[in-house]
């Protein structure tokens, strides 16, 4: 498996603006084309991605790619 990260193109997640209610976590915004061809690219069913914050303080959205591996433990933690 990779170490270097990977993103899927037309997808940008931010911080809530800082008058948004307590229970709004996170902006999402959504290129749609971008988006679209970036999944078309991608193999199988599904995408998982795991929402980080950089050092910076910026939130971003990273594809994990990990697969359980045959007959191992199916926890990656």
């Amino acid at each position: 498996m990779s170490t270097e990260a990977k993103f899927l193109d037309g997808l940008i997640v931010k911080a809530p603006h800082p008058n948004a209610p307590d229970f709004v976590k996170m902006k999402v915004s959504i290129n749609r084309k971008e988006l679209i061809a970036s999944l078309k690219a991608m193999d199988g069913d599904w995408v998982n991605l795991d929402v980080k914050e950089s050092k910076g303080g910026k939130m971003y959205a990273e594809i994990d790619e990990w697969t359980p591996e045959a007959g191992g433990n199916s926890d990656p933690f």
